[in-house]
């Protein structure tokens, strides 16, 4: 993978700081953040962009309940008690040992969890450069996170379109989303090697009525390749 590519720092760095880099791949890119200091720049422009972000959220507490159930699941609320109507000291011990096992089990999992290898990516930017989404595509899906800088529609829709190489028509790769994450599958015979740009125009709701645009195209990007050069 090149990673001396602006636009693919910028995305890695985005999902490594949103939680979606899991595994290996994360504990990969935290020793690539040694190698190219740029990295290590994105990253710190993310941290502070969503911290602004999450400030803007108002604190909820939780509810005691979640606490009890909690405490129920573990255990701790329903430990038997001696004759002497003291809590067993081996049942709470035991609860403990149960918790810890379950937290080191759900760790190796997460740790060894397979990550499939990304074989594009795409950055959706707007005039000022902000990111408005991610694109990684992995075989013959899409994975397509929306950022908090999506402008969100009423009465339209947001739709990618794959721009063919060879000067043909605009080939719709779905509707895009305008919060959170959304998969689109590429249909098969359908080559993404052969992309020459990816396109964004606004649809009524629903999507284009024709197998062409119909609305303004908004936003225009690269699909780059995330494989080593």
């Amino acid at each position: 993978m090149n990673y001396q590519i602006t636009e693919l720092q910028h995305a890695l760095a985005a999902r490594f700081v949103i939680g979606s880099m899991r595994g290996s791949a994360r504990q990969r890119f935290i020793r690539l953040q040694m190698q190219f200091p740029r990295l290590r720049d994105e990253v710190i422009f993310w941290e502070q962009h969503l911290n602004e972000l999450t400030q803007q959220i108002p604190t909820q507490p939780a509810p005691q309940s979640a606490w009890t159930s909690i405490q129920q699941r573990l255990g701790w609320d329903a430990a038997p008690t001696t004759a002497s109507g003291k809590t067993s000291w081996w049942a709470w011990l035991s609860s403990i040992a149960a918790a810890v096992l379950l937290v080191v089990l759900v760790q190796q999992t997460l740790l060894t969890e397979p990550t499939p290898s990304t074989d594009r990516i795409a950055v959706i930017q707007n005039e000022s450069a902000r990111t408005l989404w991610l694109i990684e595509q992995r075989d013959q899906q899409l994975y397509v996170s929306a950022t908090a800088n999506v402008d969100p529609l009423t009465n339209e829709d947001y739709q990618l379109w794959m721009l063919p190489a060879n000067g043909e028509a605009p080939i719709s790769l779905g509707l895009l989303p305008q919060q959170g994450q959304r998969t689109l599958t590429v249909p098969a015979d359908l080559d993404l090697s052969q992309v020459a740009a990816l396109a964004v125009s606004r649809e009524p709701l629903g999507g284009s009525p024709e197998a062409i645009p119909t609305g303004p195209v908004v936003f225009t990007t690269d699909l780059l390749s995330a494989q080593k050069t």
